[in-house]
Order: structure tokens, then C-alpha cells, then sequence
């Protein structure tokens, strides 16, 4: 017996200390910060205070400790016990950064705070903006740097002195840049010059001031392998007199088409490796040497050699260049022939590339029937038709007494989806032009901004360009066609942008605070730029409060203001703000305040006055109203008592309490139990989950048992309720009849039974009961 009791006890006991450890370990540490964004040197409070399940714990946290990871931005002052249930610590905001604070309780995990200050808008850092990141001397090697001063948000503000700028870069003949010092003066924010791609390498670029500095990466590319491709048009020249043989040049890398990035001169001999027969003059019987060029921005160059009458014999073409070096031969025969037709017309395609500007598209020239040169007995013109309309070609004309002509034409800026041409000859079938480049659905119209954000009434650049699918920048088709959408908030100035080879700066001037998106086309290429312009100016105003009210306890509101990002900022004056509550009953505020010079806010301390809802605005001249619904709940709790309402003298049964607040229940508050008529043989000390307290009460009287449960959590948090259980007397005579084999069991003069059974009883109820809430 005594074992059993043993167990029972440990069991009602482990089952207590259990569900106590889980209730005191399930509350969290919640926080507000007052006003919620913090400016440099104001002095604000944080709010400590304790929540289960996301209910606000009305008892203050004890051994409480906070700490600042770095005080040179925001520093602990002190911690008050000022508050019904909160703790107050001030904090002192030094200056602008970033940092956390620590929050420490005894049985409870740290706390971690974020905190950020923000600043007066100074400049704090120093940043470099490079388009493009990457030059190369084959294509693009221009692009714009641009030295910028940011605040600690990234965002560029006005100079505050005259700042000298040092720029350096790793590796000399890299680059080049306008200068290499540089003035950003009193009010303005940044400052842009020209980069140039030398020669290939990598090379970091630094910008310093004597308190800031960056860097940034610049790649320089090298020109891709070249190589010159070159074609004799017709292969059998004939020696008429009048006849004139192409010798045609084209640039290639990697199979592609390129432009020249220069002049590229072109040496060529024709020789032979046999004699002349019946001729003392080799030297004149053929133009043997010469040259011609590329020119800057082509694709190919071009000239013209002819034959004596009476040569015939097979000779080669060797053109070499320095720049690339090149090396390449073409064969051709020579025919002694002075035949005049105009039956055959053949035409030699040549690849083209779409660029946009003039291209060689092929040679027309003549034949008989046989395949042989002839000469044109009239002048012959000779239209094309092609199949895609961004391909023009011009009429050739093959004049009278000659045997060739070269056609030129444009084939636009895009690969067309169909590059057929058909030269309008009787039988001649359309032939399809080797046309390369890039699709029209492969480039797209793109911006760079330094920022996004703009300053009102400032001044930045929007740098303009169309990159192709491989990551490259791709000349604007025709920039007279740029379109720029109307706008409100920004000027954008198209008599003063700046035209590169592969981008445009458009200057864009904030007129107003505010966010917009601008529509930019160049034909039939858009892009969308979204801009903001910010103001440093008042903007805005903000009623920063905790989020749980509860009447009849005093609490802070702070009102602050903020710019046109949102950040706060010191007044430059006295700023009154009018304030009006729908619902004066329910929480009252005074009816105008002063924001003072030089602080960002202003703190008031409200006592609610009952639960309810009220609309509280705030007004000021000049500034927007700012209106919030603000919700007031009920301090004081509910508790009712569940139990039979008759039951037997000397019986055990179980009495519950509910605990709520605001309809939510109230839980890990302290329950303290009064019985008349009673006894109690195990009780819940403080609410569960659920906010339910149970205990297990024997009837002493036999009359009835009174029970009173009460809330006393601080004057904020505390009721009581009562209940009355009526008693049915049982109390008769019964005979006793004394048996030797029977002892009834005593434990220090008590009867066990009366301890085993409601314990037993409470304890089964306790542990059912705890099973269900989990």
C-alpha cells in the first residue's frame, strides 16, 4: 500500500512539475522600439514584454539584461521599471550604421534586436559606376565612368564640401580616362568622364577621397583572330581591252563577318608560273602589283586589274595584310577573247552583314554560252526584287563595252526571315544571300541608371542601349527615331543627350517627389524605366504606438517625421500637428503637439480610457493626413467556474476554471483556490493552453461547499468568481461487525483511502486532460 501511495504521489507530482515547465517555457519576449525608425542622436525606448501563443502576458519579465553589439551607433542608457507590465530601456542613437541589440532573460534564449539609424543624409560612402564593365577594341571600347557619393542606403545625395576625387587604376596603358582627378563640388552629388580600352588586360579602377574610397573591375578584350578571305569575280578574264577583273576582299572571325576597326591596307601580287610567249614585255602584260583597303567600319574592299590582248595563261593572286597578318592566294585564267553578247548574265553573290550601312552584295558579269568572258554590246540594267522588305539593292548597270559591274545595297540591321533577291533576268532563279548577324527577336532596348532614385530637382544621366543575345552591345538601328512617354514627375531632355557609337546619355531632371515608370522607343524597340525621385523635405507623418492597448494602462505614442523615402529626418523648424480621435471615450489625445527644431519626433504618454475602436488622425500643414484605427482591449479578465452542482458528502469531484481575456484565453496566470465546506487534494496553480485550471475538491460539509477562484496578476489583470455546490447529507447508523482478518489501514492516525482515491482521481483527470490540450 504504501508503494502504491508512493507511486501515485510521484506520478500526480511529475505530472504538475511537467506542465508548469511547459507553460513557463512557452512564453517568448516580444519587443516594440518607439518611434520605429530611428535618426541619429534622438533618444528612443524599447518595450520588453512576454507573450504565449501571441497573448500578451500582462506581468513584467524579471532578471532582465540588454546590451548593444556596438555603442558607437546606439547605446543602452538605462532600463526602467516605469511601466504596469513592460519594461522601458532607453537607447541613445550616436550615429548612422547598423547593429543589434542583445536581449538577455535567465531560463529564456537570446534575444536578438536589428537596429538601424539613419542619418541626415549626408554623404557616407563613395561609389564608382563603369558602363560597360567590359570594353573591347574591336567593337566598343567607350564607355563612361562615374564617381558617385551615397548615403549609408546607397542612394546618391548632394555634396556637403567640395570633394576631391583621386582616381588610379592597377596597370598603366590599360585604359585611359578624361582626368584623373576630379572635383565633385558643394551640392552636387557625382561626376562622369570617358573611359577608353587600350590594349587587353584587367584592371581595377579606384576612386578615393580622403576619407572614402572604392575600386571596380575593368576588362579590356583583345580584337578576335581575323583572317581576310578574298575572291576573284569572273575566274576567266578576258583580254579585252575594256574589261575590268574584281578583286574582292571580306573580314571574317570565327567564320562571321566583322567590321574594321581601322583601315586595313591589303598588298597583292599576280603572278604566274609560266613565260609569256611571243611577248618581250611580261611587266606590262599585267597589273602585277598593287594594293587597296578596308575601310574603317566595312566589311570589305575592293579593286579592279585587267589583261593585255593575247594573254592567256593561269595565274595566282597573292594578298597578304600586317594587320592581321594574312597570307591568302586565289587562282584565275586569263582567255584571249573579245566577244560582245548580253544573253548570259550571271551574278556572284558575296556574304553581307547586317549592320545597317552599304554593303558589296555580289558581281554581275557576262558570259556565252560556252562560260567564256564576253563583252556588253549595249548598257544593260538590270533591277532586283527581293522577298523581305529591309532588303534594298540597287539597280546595276553593266555599261557598254565592259563585261562586270558590282551591286551594292543595304540589308538592314537585322537578319531578315527571308534573304532571297532574284535579279530581274529572263530564267534567272531567286538566290538566297548568305546575310549575317543578329535577329531582330535576339536584341533588345535596355537602360543603366547610376540609381534608380533620383533627387528632387536634381539632375542625373540615363545611359540608352540595345544589347544582342550574346551578351554584347549592338549599334542603335537609327536613333532619330527615339520616343520618350510624357511624364509628370520627370524631365527627360532629348535636345541634350550625348550620342556614343553603341550607347546614349539622356539627361533626366526630377520635378516632383515621387515613382514612375518612363516608356522609351527607338523604332520599334521599348523599354520601361522605373524611376523615384525623393525629397529631403518633410513628406509624411507617422503615428508609431504598440500594438496591444489595454485601458486603464498608460502607454507611448511617438510622432515622427519622415521624407519621401519613408526615412525620418530632423525638422529645420518647429512643426505643430493637430490630433483628432473619433472616440474621445475610448483613448483622447491632447489637441495639438510640437514636433521641435532639430528632432525627428515627438513623444506623448496616453492612458486609454475603455475597450473600443477609435480613428485617430493627424494633421499639419503642408503635409499629408495620417490616419490609423487604433484598437483599445479590455485589461481585465473573465474567469467562470464549471463543476456538478450537487454531489454527496464526503465525495470527491472536479471543479474547472476558464479564464479569458478579450474572448482569448488567458494563460499562465497565477489561480489562487478558497473552499468552504471543502478540502482540496490537488489544484492547478497557474492556466493552461487552453487558459482551464482544475481541482479536485471533497465535500467536508453537509451542506454545501462554496468555491472561490481568483486572478491576482497586478492591478491590471485581476478578477475573481465564486460558486456554491449543494450537499446531500448521507450521515446513518450502521452496525459494526469486528473481524480479526481485517485491519483498516492508517498512515500516521489518517485514513489512506481518503488520500489514494481523489488523489488517484485528480491525478487520472490532470493527465486526460493534458493528453487532450496536446
Amino acid at each position: 500500500m504504501k508503494l502504491l501511495l508512493l507511486g501515485l504521489i510521484f506520478l500526480v507530482f511529475f505530472t504538475c512539475v511537467e506542465k508548469s515547465f511547459a507553460i513557463e517555457n512557452n512564453s517568448e519576449i516580444e519587443y516594440n522600439i518607439l518611434p520605429n525608425k530611428i535618426h541619429e542622436h534622438d533618444t528612443v525606448i524599447l518595450e520588453l514584454f512576454t507573450t504565449v501563443q501571441g497573448q500578451v502576458q500582462l506581468e513584467k519579465i524579471n532578471n532582465l539584461k540588454v546590451e548593444s553589439h556596438d555603442k558607437s551607433i546606439i547605446a543602452v542608457v538605462d532600463t526602467q521599471e516605469i511601466h504596469d507590465y513592460k519594461t522601458i530601456v532607453k537607447l541613445d542613437a550616436r550615429k548612422e550604421g547598423e547593429t543589434q541589440l542583445y536581449v538577455y532573460v535567465e531560463g529564456s534564449k537570446l534575444l536578438e534586436i536589428p537596429i538601424i539609424v539613419y542619418g541626415n543624409n549626408l554623404p557616407r560612402h563613395i561609389s564608382l559606376d563603369v558602363f560597360p564593365d567590359m570594353l573591347n577594341i574591336a567593337k566598343n571600347n567607350q564607355g563612361i565612368v562615374t564617381v558617385v557619393l551615397t548615403n549609408e542606403n546607397g542612394i546618391p545625395v548632394k555634396a556637403d564640401k567640395d570633394y576631391l576625387v583621386k582616381i588610379s587604376y592597377s596597370k598603366s596603358g590599360i585604359i585611359s580616362l578624361s582626368d584623373s582627378n576630379i572635383i565633385i563640388s558643394k551640392g552636387e552629388f557625382s561626376s562622369k568622364q570617358i573611359i577608353t580600352g587600350m590594349k587587353e588586360g584587367i584592371v581595377t579602377i579606384t576612386a578615393k577621397t580622403d576619407d572614402l574610397e572604392t575600386s571596380e573591375l575593368v576588362t579590356v578584350e583583345k580584337n578576335p583572330k581575323r583572317t581576310i578571305e578574298i575572291a576573284v569575280v569572273p575566274e576567266i578574264v578576258t583580254s579585252s581591252k575594256s574589261s575590268n577583273t574584281h578583286l574582292i576582299a571580306q573580314l571574317f572571325s570565327d567564320g562571321k563577318l566583322i567590321e574594321a576597326t581601322s583601315d586595313i591596307t591589303i598588298h597583292f601580287k599576280i603572278s604566274s608560273n609560266s613565260e609569256l610567249v611571243n611577248t618581250s614585255k611580261e611587266s606590262d602584260a599585267l597589273t602585277r602589283i598593287g594594293y587597296f583597303q578596308i575601310k574603317k567600319g566595312q566589311t570589305w574592299g575592293e579593286t579592279t586589274f585587267s589583261i593585255q590582248k593575247g594573254m592567256e595563261n593561269t595565274y595566282t593572286v597573292t594578298a597578304t595584310s600586317q594587320d592581321p597578318l594574312v597570307v591568302v592566294e586565289k587562282t584565275f585564267q586569263t582567255m584571249n577573247s573579245e566577244a560582245y553578247d548580253d544573253k548570259e548574265i550571271k551574278f556572284y553573290p558575296l556574304s553581307s552583314l547586317a549592320n545597317g550601312n552599304e554593303q558589296l552584295i555580289g558581281v554581275i558579269y557576262l558570259e556565252d554560252t560556252n562560260g567564256h568572258p564576253v563583252i556588253a554590246n549595249r548598257d544593260i540594267i538590270i533591277p532586283f526584287s527581293t522577298s523581305d522588305k529591309s532588303i534594298h539593292i540597287e539597280a546595276a548597270i553593266v555599261k557598254k563595252g565592259t563585261d562586270s559591274t558590282l551591286v551594292y545595297g543595304d540589308v538592314g540591321y537585322f537578319v531578315p526571315l527571308d534573304s532571297e533577291i532574284a535579279p530581274q533576268i529572263q530564267n534567272f532563279k531567286p538566290i538566297s544571300l548568305n546575310i549575317q548577324g543578329f535577329n531582330r527577336d535576339e536584341v533588345s532596348l535596355k537602360t543603366h541608371l547610376v540609381s534608380n532614385t533620383i533627387q528632387n530637382n536634381e539632375e542625373q544621366w540615363i545611359t540608352v542601349y540595345m544589347e544582342s543575345s550574346d551578351g554584347n552591345l549592338f549599334k542603335f538601328p537609327d536613333i532619330s527615331q527615339i520616343q520618350i512617354s510624357d511624364s509628370k514627375i520627370f524631365q527627360i531632355d532629348k535636345s541634350k543627350m550625348q550620342i556614343f557609337p553603341y550607347f546614349i546619355l539622356i539627361p533626366v531632371r526630377a520635378l516632383d517627389a515621387g515613382e514612375e515608370d518612363v516608356i522609351l522607343n527607338i523604332g520599334e524597340f521599348e523599354t520601361v524605366i522605373s524611376l523615384t525621385s525623393t525629397s529631403s523635405k518633410p513628406d509624411s507623418l507617422k503615428l508609431d504606438y504598440s500594438d496591444n492597448l489595454f485601458n486603464g494602462v498608460k502607454d507611448t505614442f511617438a510622432i515622427q517625421i519622415l521624407n519621401s523615402q519613408g526615412l525620418p529626418i530632423e525638422a529645420n523648424e518647429d512643426i505643430e500637428v493637430q490630433i483628432f480621435s473619433s472616440d474621445p471615450t475610448v483613448i483622447n489625445f491632447p489637441n495639438k503637439v510640437i514636433i521641435p527644431k532639430n528632432s525627428s519626433f515627438v513623444k506623448l504618454e496616453i492612458t486609454p480610457k475603455m475597450p473600443g475602436k477609435s480613428d485617430v488622425s493627424l494633421v499639419s500643414a503642408g503635409l499629408p493626413i495620417d490616419s490609423e484605427e487604433i484598437t483599445v482591449e479590455e485589461a481585465t479578465p473573465s474567469i467562470q467556474i464549471s463543476s456538478e452542482n450537487i454531489v454527496n458528502e464526503g465525495e470527491s469531484f472536479i471543479v474547472s476554471i476558464q479564464a479569458k481575456q478579450n474572448g482569448m484565453p488567458l494563460q499562465n496566470v497565477h489561480i489562487n483556490w478558497e473552499l468552504e465546506g471543502g478540502i482540496t487534494t490537488i489544484s492547478d496553480q497557474k492556466t493552461g493552453p487552453t487558459g482551464e485550471a482544475i481541482a479536485s475538491v471533497i465535500a467536508t460539509s453537509n451542506d454545501a461547499v462554496k468555491i472561490i477562484a481568483s486572478i491576482d496578476n497586478g492591478p491590471i489583470q485581476s478578477a475573481f468568481a465564486s460558486k456554491i455546490v449543494k450537499v446531500n447529507a448521507t450521515t446513518q447508523d450502521i452496525s459494526e461487525e469486528s473481524t480479526k482478518s481485517f485491519k483498516k489501514p492508517e498512515m500516521g492516525g489518517f485514513d489512506p483511502v481518503l488520500i489514494v482515491i481523489p488523489a488517484l482521481i485528480g491525478g487520472v483527470v490532470i493527465f486526460m486532460k493534458k493528453k487532450k490540450s496536446k
